[in-house]
């Protein structure tokens, strides 16, 4: 409550607000190797005439959280409020009357600004975060195991019977599939599609069965985010003599 009437009762060129934040940079922002700063020339113009600058470029932000800048930009204004003194005071029809008020409020607009900048920069910087982080958990590979060694090698569309599907979903999969009970080793074709077949495919890799003990299995990454949702069948087509196995599959 007292800041909040200190800044009600502040004067038209925020003196209060503007000492604030020289403070909290001073305060928060060390920046002792000078990683960053600006040249001396442009933290002179910011000064003596920030009407040159383009505070809409995002690299003028660094002076908002650096306190070695800031504590520059103190010494060049006291400087110049030492120059401005020495200028004589002419009537009020003189191009000089109200010089420095002038320059002092061209001076702190420029400083509001670039703290507009940095808040909108913030804003700016989470939504394109929470939209990657949104992205990521997407395009995030999963780990599935298929086991269909209770399938029939060889299995047609005669030979269809009523399965449960199973369910993956449309991101990249890696995916451990066991194969049919006798299955060989071997390269196979792993395929999504709309029907029982090798036609109507929708995703299609090829990998090199192995056999471990008593199973035949299969390690491949299946890419699965262009896929739309629905009913297929996962395929798995041995390359040579054609046996092949297709299983009901829901994506979701």
């Amino acid at each position: 409550m007292k800041n909040h009437h200190n800044f009600a009762s502040d004067d038209e060129d925020d003196t209060l607000l503007f000492a604030r934040m020289q403070e909290y940079v001073l305060e928060h922002y060390p920046n002792p190797q000078r990683i960053g700063c600006l040249d001396q020339d442009t933290l002179s113009t910011f000064v003596m005439a920030p009407g040159k600058l383009d505070l809409s470029d995002l690299k003028y932000l660094h002076i908002v959280k650096c306190a070695e800048c800031t504590r520059e930009l103190m010494e060049l204004r006291r400087i110049r409020e030492e120059q401005l003194q020495q200028v004589p005071i002419r009537s009020a029809s003189s191009p000089r009357t109200g010089l420095p008020l002038l320059l002092s409020r061209k001076f702190r607009a420029a400083a509001m600004s670039m703290c507009a900048l940095a808040v909108a920069a913030v804003c700016s910087w989470k939504i394109h975060f929470g939209k990657s982080a949104a992205t990521a958990s997407n395009e995030a590979e999963v780990s599935v195991t298929i086991d269909l060694s209770s399938d029939v090698v060889s299995r047609s569309v005669e030979a269809a019977s009523p399965e449960r599907p199973t369910s993956l979903p449309r991101k990249l999969v890696n995916l451990h599939l066991i194969l049919p009970y006798y299955s060989p080793a071997g390269n196979y074709r792993v395929t999504v599609s709309r029907e029982r077949s090798s036609s109507s495919v929708e995703a299609l890799v090829a990998a090199a069965a192995i056999i471990q003990g008593p199973r035949t299995e299969i390690f491949v990454k299946l890419d699965l985010r262009k896929v739309h949702a629905g009913s297929y069948f996962l395929g798995t087509i041995r390359e040579g003599d054609g046996a092949s196995s297709f299983h009901p599959l829901d994506l979701d």
